[in-house]
């Protein structure tokens, strides 16, 4: 299976929940809707969207940081289909448009503490929150603070000859541009209802990673 790699979202694919948007909920002024709209309405990209929202928050105490990690819940199937990938050495990376200090820590919690991710920095210091963007990309059409689409791209190609099928996991609005340039689409929320009307046959849907583990058992 070294010519199959799978890639993944995090927040409502992994999560049970979107992880920035609950946080913004329990801790931002209320103004991070607003922005939320606009980007929702393709006025600005996701990390214009992010970059702003997260001005609107005051670093909570830490102990309050704590407990919102432990509050996450994630699909109770993930740990068993990343190690199953790992078993069968496929390569699986994680891209998320949310905060790597969310999901280290989220994941950590559950056992897993060497997933290949690619998301959006998030640093506190002096009480205040600093954002970075090092998976962005100047040519990214939606403006996304992770440009999924070059990612995805850049890891089809192997270090060999072989190119490889590109099997994807989502969720939501984020991973609409992506959705078209993978071999194996496996889709809920929005994105699913986004997606049905395309003539993709390798489109699926899905509510566990036992459903896609099950599907990459019989991948030939």
């Amino acid at each position: 299976m070294k010519n199959l790699v799978v890639f993944s979202d995090f927040d409502g694919t992994i999560t049970k929940e979107d992880t920035l948007n609950k946080f913004l909920h329990i801790y931002a002024d209320s103004k991070w809707l607003e922005i939320e709209n606009r980007w929702i309405n393709n006025e600005i990209g996701s990390k214009e969207c992010i970059e702003e929202q997260m001005k609107l928050v005051s670093v909570p105490e830490q102990e309050k940081m704590d407990k919102f990690i432990e509050s996450i819940e994630i699909d109770e199937t993930f740990p068993d289909f990343y190690n199953y990938l790992r078993k069968e050495n496929i390569a699986f990376y994680i891209v998320s448009d949310g905060f790597d200090y969310f999901i280290s820590k989220i994941l950590k919690k559950h056992g897993i503490d060497d997933a290949k991710i690619f998301s959006n920095k998030l640093e506190i210091k002096d009480g205040k929150f600093y954002t970075y963007f090092p998976n962005t990309d100047v040519d990214c059409k939606r403006k996304s603070g992770v440009c999924k689409c070059k990612i995805v791209d850049s890891k089809r190609k192997s270090n060999t000859i072989v190119t490889n099928r590109v099997l994807y996991a989502g969720d939501g609005l984020s991973d609409f541009c992506v959705s078209d340039r993978v071999d194996f689409l496996f889709a809920k929320g929005s994105l699913l209802e986004y997606c049905k009307n395309t003539q993709n046959d390798n489109l699926f849907g899905f509510n566990s990673f036992n459903e896609i583990k099950g599907f990459i058992e019989t991948y030939k």
